[in-house]
């Protein structure tokens, strides 16, 4: 009786896998276990720095004070009874004469004109001329011909103190009965005046 044949070689048989064979394949990691491993390390290293940044930065950093809102303290005001007051317009032309500061004495101007006591002779430009008829009280020396304008100064009462005319004269520019000159004191300041109150000097 014949032995049956086997199908295969013994060449194409394997042989089993020893188990230190098994153990010594290399084990490989997929990609993308690698990728997400090196991310996460970044991450962490990126907030140690932060961290690190921030305890420097908070040091090097003043606070900024807090402006608090200001107290207010709460004053009773007593009642005040209102009484109705009627107002008046006045043309400019009728109004009194600008308000004076405190500091200096009232204008004569304001006042009514008195008529030398002497006759004199014409003022005339270029010419000297002193204070009289103001009861020592002196002149005001205005910025314009009229009471409205800026007292530049006052000239005093005084026959040592003598004006020199520049120009005039000229008519009061709100139409008020004054005519005006304009003149330099000895200390330099230049005004106009009211010709009622000075008479030329010799």
């Amino acid at each position: 009786m014949s032995t049956p044949t086997s199908k295969f070689d013994p060449s194409d048989r394997r042989r089993p896998r020893r188990l230190a064979d098994a153990k010594s394949e290399e084990i490989t990691f997929p990609l993308a276990w690698l990728v997400i491993g090196g991310l996460a390390a970044l991450i962490i290293i990126g907030l140690l720095g932060l961290g690190v940044v921030n305890i420097f930065r908070k040091q090097s950093i003043t606070p900024t004070p807090q402006v608090l809102p200001p107290l207010v303290e709460q004053v009773e005001v007593p009642a005040v009874e209102v009484v109705p007051t009627l107002t008046v317009s006045v043309p400019a032309a009728e109004q009194g004469p600008a308000e004076q500061p405190a500091d200096q004495p009232p204008a004569a101007e304001e006042a009514v004109p008195q008529p030398p006591a002497e006759p004199v002779g014409d003022i005339l430009v270029d010419s000297y001329v002193t204070v009289i008829g103001t009861g020592g009280v002196g002149v005001s020396m205005r910025a314009g011909p009229g009471r409205n304008n800026a007292r530049m100064g006052v000239a005093e009462e005084d026959p040592a103190v003598r004006l020199f005319v520049l120009e005039g004269p000229r008519e009061d520019e709100n139409a008020e009965d004054f005519v005006w000159w304009f003149v330099r004191h000895p200390d330099g300041t230049e005004g106009w005046v009211v010709e009622d109150f000075i008479v030329p000097s010799p």
